[in-house]
């Protein structure tokens, strides 16, 4: 009789829980009601990156918020740019979608096409983001994207030459240029650079201004600022610190003529010690270099600049100032950029511009966890000039760094060329 009883009131429990549970999703449901986002996508192609990782967080999205419905439309990156650009003449944005931050971002955010977000973001939310990502995002203390990703240079030293020569990794310009001397005295080069391409060139010379003048002066002319100018003695001591490496010998004697990929193959073969270059460029060395190489942070040259990095999150996820649900919208915004920024890191993809806990996962390029690591206290990012600035003005500064580089200008010349961009 006692068993019976027992069962009776262990039926009774089921009863009253399944009762629960559809009052429940009942509440549930009408706390929830469904709605439809339209999202754009730049990762098209099977081949894309990033497009397995955003694929795992679309689906990670409906697991966590089931009542939104998520209608993704997949483009390519120039595709999407020119569309979006057209959807916008006629209010007509997704209501999340994927856009660069910078000049590109700003043209939207001065017709009014995308929402501000500040009121959404709590400071638990904000505490999660990376700093210095939201830079150039921000327009008048309004934020209205969110990263993903995050890029940057840096100073990749390959540990086993320094240690073979006795030569320490440079902290400061001082014991940069002491360490271009010892390799030279060693009878090995230095430093490698496509000079050909022009752009990798621009790693270079943007980091070693950055240095010298400083985030705030290097932004003013970067994003042409009433004001700005590259006439001043910080400039040119910038672009002079970069002449004193070529004079040196830091580079190939042929520097000015090599691609990008062929200057790259002697530091592959182990030859060569010291290269700066973005972060994507940890993920093209092989498993047995990635033991070897040390990413650091470019020295420091006494101006009080040393925290400041140039590169940082040049692209993010937007709501459209008209959507019919900005609740939901922000919800999928804040999500996709979160949940992107992990699963594009786990997947090699790209840095995290999120916070998170990646001690787990044993199998990520030790060389990307440096980067995470000495870039999670940056004080600021800066895009590179060649990415800030845009048309002829982006063509000018990679055809007059180049110039610097073959010898044909000198760093005076170089800043009266540049200033002609404010004409």
């Amino acid at each position: 009789m006692q068993k019976g009883v027992s069962r009776m009131k262990k039926l009774l429990a089921l009863v009253l829980a399944l009762a629960m549970a559809m009052t429940l999703t009942s509440v549930f449901a009408e706390e929830h009601a469904e709605v439809t986002l339209k999202v754009a996508s730049i990762w098209s192609a099977e081949t894309e990156a990033n497009r397995a990782p955003f694929l795992k967080t679309l689906e990670e999205f409906q697991e966590a918020y089931p009542w939104i419905k998520l209608d993704v439309e997949w483009y390519e990156a120039n595709a999407w740019k020119d569309t979006g650009e057209t959807l916008a003449l006629s209010d007509s944005l997704p209501d999340v979608f994927y856009w660069n931050a910078g000049g590109v971002l700003w043209n939207l955010v001065g017709s009014g096409d995308i929402m501000a977000l500040n009121d959404y973001l709590t400071p638990e939310i904000m505490d999660r983001i990376e700093g210095g990502t939201l830079t150039d995002m921000t327009f008048d203390g309004k934020i209205y994207q969110l990263p993903y990703t995050k890029a940057c240079s840096l100073l990749y030293c390959n540990t086993e030459l320094f240690e073979k020569y006795g030569v320490k990794i440079p902290e400061t310009w001082d014991e940069l240029i002491a360490a271009v001397k010892a390799f030279k005295d060693a009878g090995v080069t230095p430093m490698t650079v496509g000079g050909g391409d022009q752009w990798p060139t621009n790693m270079y010379t943007d980091i070693i201004a950055l240095r010298f003048a400083g985030d705030a002066a290097c932004r003013a002319c970067y994003y042409k600022t009433e004001g700005a100018t590259f006439m001043t003695q910080d400039w040119v001591d910038g672009v002079k610190a970069f002449k004193e490496l070529i004079d040196l010998g830091a580079f190939p004697a042929d520097a000015a003529s090599l691609t990008r990929d062929e200057s790259e193959v002697p530091y592959f073969n182990g030859e060569i010690p010291m290269y700066v270059h973005g972060q994507w460029f940890a993920g093209s060395l092989s498993p047995e270099m990635q033991q070897k190489v040390k990413a650091v942070k470019f020295p420091a040259v006494g101006k009080g600049y040393d925290n400041q990095w140039m590169g940082g999150a040049a692209e993010g996820f937007c709501v459209s100032s008209y959507t019919e649900h900005p609740d939901e919208a922000f919800i999928a915004c804040e999500f996709f950029a979160e949940n992107q920024s992990k699963n594009g890191f786990i997947s090699g993809a790209g840095l995290p511009a999120w916070k998170y806990d990646f001690s787990a996962y044993t199998d990520i390029n030790p060389v990307l966890m440096q980067i995470v690591a000495e870039t999670s206290s940056a004080e600021s990012f800066l895009l590179w000039g060649n990415t800030a600035l845009t048309g002829e003005d982006a063509t000018l500064i990679g055809q007059t760094v180049y110039d610097v580089l073959a010898g044909e200008i000198t760093p005076e010349e170089w800043c009266e060329d540049m200033e002609t961009i404010f004409k």
